[in-house]
């Protein structure tokens, strides 16, 4: 066991978690158990008034008690301290290093960033779960901060505004919030340096499998710049028939949703394109080359990007009103606007994790980011969106596509490896320690549809990986690239599902055990390569092969297991047997619910003794996993022809709460 949590990236000693006297000024307690504290106990603490609210690590939760007095808890035998939630906890550990840096920044109109004369900072306080008049809390956060509330955006828990340390200091103080985090701006993930980093290349139409599956009726949210000239009727012809709907983010007033910017249509293509060139070798196809396109613009009129301060805005139109069940976003924090520092699990994350909690058949993808060569204090670099227990984190890897300098195409060059994480993909483990990314895809030199708006068409970076014949064609690279990639896999995956499988509404962690599951170890680190590149030719296998609607929808309470015993298939040109475990948690830093899986192998040939192997064996020793995996080498010691797949609930948070899961297998 630690002798540490993490509260908002604060690193909190447990010896440090002393009882407090009472709880006179605060409805939010820290209460330490003994144990791990399972469904009796909380019970116990429902009847004293407890509400547990989150797991934070190390037996201790975020718990909502209304009654000044703590003796009642303090009493109880397996409770260890009850503590006030204090103030030092709730500013990030982001927030206070650019305290400390004495760099602010504030916001122009539009919501691009500018150099600030006065010691402000853009914060966003996150309310606590219990917080239900946020009206009132607005008023009180201004005049405590010294601002004026007209300049406080709220979204749902969650309030935006600027002001300097002193008011950050006093917010602190109030009792309703649970974090104070620094705004960071988003950017796109498809150049750091151009120029600057050896990678390779791809071409989406070279990853797609030989199979019947395309993307048929599968709708895919895509948020980005924009789309082409932002008509759903006169599209690239890459589109024909297949826009959904254009929804304006960041230029709602005037309702555009143009891609002057271009990087938008290209990520459209990648997912979802279909179309062809002469001059650019014939039919060029995205992953998913039937599905349909919802695409929300976060351009800003001045060429930033505007994210809807609580990430849950940005899902819900197009999982709601639109149908789409496969988000993908290829972009994210700026390391630089960061501090170059990690960002960690922070309330966009969050936000991500409660609406894959809520709407389980959601598949969320994002881009891991472009800052791997970056130097780290923690050598890596995925954090904020892309570090959610419940998205597809995707970095990117070189491809066989001939290169002149390591980063655009050229048909004189040289082959690169895909095999190779790209210097540029950001690397893992996340702050909390989880494993980031989930998976790798082509991010080099792809290419794919080309924005027709003219300004776009001006714009020399166009050719910048790449030369391009064709006007409606271009080349880019980044994770951005991998990102959309990865989101038509998901789309071929559902579809497989619904018609080979009868799984019409497949649960996010379905597909993303799938995914998971088929992937190719390229034996790097999982800091690099997470489970592996992409090979959705093996992820569908398990569907046409395997029973893989066996566990779509099983669930599990506290203590119980959930056991599938399964043949092992002969075969496989590497002879490997593959479990892979992956379920939606709840919302929160920590792993909150926390399911195990373990594989007992028999029927060995020669005489070959039982094995058991534990999926958590494969983590590197990282447990903050809400994917586990179990792979075993066929000769080791032995052929074995039977698998017992085992999952069991460890720990789960909330009272009364259900887990739901999802395991793929299969041989290779």
């Amino acid at each position: 066991m630690s002798s540490s949590i993490t509260i908002n990236g604060n690193v909190v000693q447990l010896a440090d978690l002393t009882p407090s006297a009472d709880a006179a000024n605060t409805n939010y307690l820290l209460i330490k158990g003994a144990t791990d504290l399972g469904q009796q106990e909380k019970r116990q603490l429902a009847e004293k008034g407890v509400k547990v609210y989150e797991y934070l690590g190390e037996n201790v939760y975020l718990c909502y008690y209304e009654p000044s007095e703590l003796e009642p808890i303090q009493q109880l035998d397996f409770v260890d301290a009850a503590v006030v939630y204090a103030r030092r906890v709730k500013t990030s550990a982001l927030l206070k290093q650019a305290l400390g840096d004495g760099a602010g920044q504030a916001p122009s109109s539009d919501g691009a960033r500018v150099a600030a004369t006065a010691p402000t900072f853009d914060i966003e306080v996150v309310l606590h779960k219990g917080e239900g008049q946020v009206d009132g809390v607005v008023d009180q956060i201004a005049q405590t901060a010294g601002v004026d509330p007209a300049d406080v955006s709220v979204d749902h828990n969650k309030l935006r505004l600027t002001c300097d340390a002193d008011g950050i200091g006093r917010i602190e103080k109030l009792d309703a919030v649970r974090a104070i985090e620094k705004h960071v701006p988003k950017k796109l993930y498809n150049n750091l340096a151009r120029g600057d980093l050896e990678i390779d290349e791809a071409v989406a139409n070279e990853h797609v499998p030989k199979s019947q599956y395309e993307g048929n009726g599968q709708v895919v949210a895509v948020s980005d710049t924009g789309f082409d000239t932002g008509s759903k009727t006169d599209t690239h012809p890459a589109f024909t028939g297949r826009v959904r709907a254009l929804l304006p983010v960041g230029r709602k007033s005037t309702g555009q949703t143009n891609d002057f910017q271009g990087h938008g249509t290209h990520v459209a293509g990648s997912v979802l394109g279909d179309g062809s060139s002469d001059t650019m070798g014939g039919k060029i196809r995205g992953a998913a080359p039937k599905a349909e396109l919802v695409m929300q613009s976060l351009l800003t009129t001045s060429g930033g990007l505007q994210v809807p301060p609580n990430l849950w805005d940005l899902f819900v139109g197009p999982h709601r009103d639109n149908k789409a069940r496969i988000a993908t976003n290829s972009w994210g924090p700026d390391w630089q606007l960061a501090g170059s520092r990690q960002v960690g699990y922070d309330s966009e994350a969050d936000a991500l994790d409660k609406f894959v909690w809520h709407n389980q058949d959601h598949v969320i993808l994002f881009a891991a980011g472009n800052d791997g060569s970056e130097p780290s204090a923690t050598n890596a670099q995925i954090g904020s969106s892309s570090a959610a227990k419940n998205c597809i984190a995707v970095g990117a890897t070189q491809s066989s596509r001939t290169i002149s300098d390591g980063l655009k195409y050229d048909p004189a060059g040289t082959p690169g490896n895909p095999s190779a994480v790209a210097l540029f993909s950001s690397r893992g483990p996340t702050l909390e320690k989880r494993q980031k990314p989930d998976v790798v895809a082509p991010g080099v030199a792809i290419l794919s549809t080309a924005s027709r708006d003219p300004a776009a068409r001006k714009q020399a970076a166009r050719q910048s990986f790449g030369p391009s014949k064709d006007v409606e064609w271009m080349f880019d690279t980044g994770t951005s690239m991998a990102t959309p990639l990865a989101a038509g896999c998901c789309a071929l995956l559902r579809e497989a599902l619904d018609v080979k499988a009868g799984v019409a509404k497949p649960s996010a962690a379905l597909v993303k055990a799938l995914l998971i599951n088929g992937a190719v170890d390229l034996g790097l680190p999982r800091a690099e390569q997470g489970f592996g590149r992409i090979d959705v030719a093996r992820s569908l296998a398990i569907v046409e092969k395997h029973d893989a609607a066996a566990t779509n929808g099983s669930s599990t309470n506290g203590g119980q297991t959930w056991t599938k015993e399964v043949t092992i298939p002969s075969g496989g040109t590497a002879g490997e047997f593959k479990v892979t475990l992956a379920y939606s948690d709840r919302a929160g830093e920590a792993l909150q619910n926390k399911l195990s899986l373990s594989v007992r192998f028999s029927g060995g040939s020669n005489g070959a003794a039982d094995v058991e192997k534990l999926g958590a064996e494969g983590n590197q020793g990282l447990t903050e996993n809400n994917v586990e995996q179990v792979v075993l080498k066929q000769g080791q010691g032995g052929r074995y022809s039977k698998a017992t797949i085992t999952v069991k609930a460890d720990r789960i948070t909330r009272l009364d709460d259900v887990q739901a899961f999802a395991v793929a297998w299969g041989m290779y």
